[in-house]
């Protein structure tokens, strides 16, 4: 991989002209100076985070290092799944019990600046975080402005389809980074009327909404929600892309939704099925293979998300992993920056954490891995493959958290047959334009 791969990005996503649409900046101001911590003071912190198995262990490795070495700071780490860790933390936010750092995921962070300033402005910790290799015109582009950056970019993720090579090859179909979505529905159908028990694809909740919003991208060259609050899409793209969320159903590309709702909130290496080798294909983002490639007992191989045939953008997504954030009340932030320098910056810590967050957003700690050998080929090989069609980047209305859930809501609604596309359709912008005037 180049060592400017990361640039690349910033060209890419440049090109598909983005802009960022978060809090004001008057809203979110310079925090201002940050007390120095005593070194012989006794200092405990908090850090969350989500995600797998791997990072866990990986991160608390790298906690109990920093730890041996400043043995008067203690590093209490709160993990566990992705999928209600936003709605807890809302609420220790609104009690003022947040952690000292916090993860935040980048589909976040519009809605969190929109609330004022709950986390220390990173450009007022430049004394304890060294930036040097870190793009800072890249954590903008989903972490804020000029002003004011929630926080720091850990790794660069890109979106791909993740798939059992053992599976492809047994039902005879040939992965390729120039699949269109007439490809998925043709190997769909191959393999369920193969084996009718074997489905070519499994999606949880999460991809699905990635699904919708990539598809309109595709159709459109535009995101859900315009930065001023109106809908970017009509009604006849809406009914399209619910109209081939059917059509997966029903040639049987995916499980049954009775079935698949029973794993929709967890990713491939805790589901069963994928396990036992029922699927072929799991969509992801490059940050998470690591820990399902330890999971599965068989090969896996990657290929580029699909582009529909005449494809207005290429729609695949390509975005910070996460933020490392400091809470705005933590009574040693300065510590906190420095184990944030830490993770990011020290050799050693790098050479533990590896690829656990994506592939380093720090230029030196991806050269390092890269020589290494520490970033395994098949992640590098997805964000690559996204590389090549980056699409749209998502802005901060699009991004709403409630939007993201009334998307996976009428899914499921069209899934499940309770609604046909054309229903679905005039159902949810009924809805989604009620919803933008509560969110603008």
């Amino acid at each position: 991989m180049k060592k400017s791969f990361i640039f690349l990005i910033i060209i890419l996503i440049a090109a598909a002209g983005f802009a960022f649409a978060g809090g004001s900046s008057d809203a979110n101001a310079a925090s201002g100076a940050i007390t120095t911590t005593d070194p012989n003071e006794k200092v405990t912190l908090r850090f969350s985070w989500w995600g797998s198995t791997t990072r866990h262990q990986a991160t608390l490795e790298a906690i109990e290092l920093y730890e041996s070495r400043h043995p008067n700071v203690t590093i209490e780490g709160e993990y566990g799944a992705f999928d209600d860790f936003y709605q807890k933390l809302l609420t220790q936010l609104a009690g003022g019990t947040a952690p000292d750092i916090i993860t935040v995921d980048y589909k976040w962070v519009a809605d969190l600046m929109n609330q004022g300033t709950h986390f220390i402005n990173m450009y007022d910790l430049t004394d304890y975080i060294d930036m040097t290799n870190i793009d800072l015109d890249f954590a903008k582009i989903y972490g804020g402005n000029d002003e004011y950056l929630i926080g720091l970019p850990v790794g660069v993720n890109g979106m791909g389809y993740l798939y059992n090579a053992e599976f492809m090859e047994k039902y005879g179909i040939e992965p390729s980074d120039d699949w269109t979505w007439q490809d998925v529905i043709e190997n769909g159908k191959k393999v369920n009327s193969a084996d009718s028990s074997k489905y070519l694809m499994y999606m949880n909740s999460q991809h699905w909404g990635f699904l919708v919003k990539t598809l309109l991208k595709q159709l459109t060259g535009s995101t859900l929600i315009l930065d001023d609050y109106t809908i970017g899409v009509s009604r006849d793209d809406i009914v399209k892309v619910f109209s081939f969320v059917k059509e997966l159903v029903d040639t049987k590309t995916v499980p049954p939704f009775n079935e698949g709702v029973l794993y929709e909130n967890v990713y491939a290496d805790q589901n069963p099925n994928w396990l036992n080798q029922n699927f072929g294909i799991f969509p992801t983002s490059s940050s998470l293979i690591p820990g399902i490639d330890n999971a599965s007992d068989f090969e896996l191989g990657s290929m580029r998300f699909p582009i529909m045939e005449n494809a207005v953008d290429p729609g695949i997504l390509v975005t910070p992993s996460m933020f490392l954030t400091v809470y705005n009340r933590s009574e040693h932030a300065d510590v906190a920056a420095d184990f944030i320098n830490f993770m990011l910056n020290d050799p050693e810590a790098i050479a533990i954490l590896k690829d656990t967050r994506g592939i380093p957003c720090n230029s030196a700690a991806n050269q390092q891995l890269v020589e290494s050998g520490d970033i395994p080929q098949i992640v590098s090989d997805m964000v690559s493959q996204s590389l090549t069609a980056v699409g749209l980047a998502e802005n901060g209305p699009s991004l709403n958290t409630e939007v993201v859930a009334l998307i996976e809501d009428y899914v499921h609604e069209v899934g499940f047959y309770e609604l046909t596309p054309e229903e679905a359709a005039d159902e949810f912008l009924a809805e989604l334009e009620s919803l933008i005037e509560t969110i603008k």
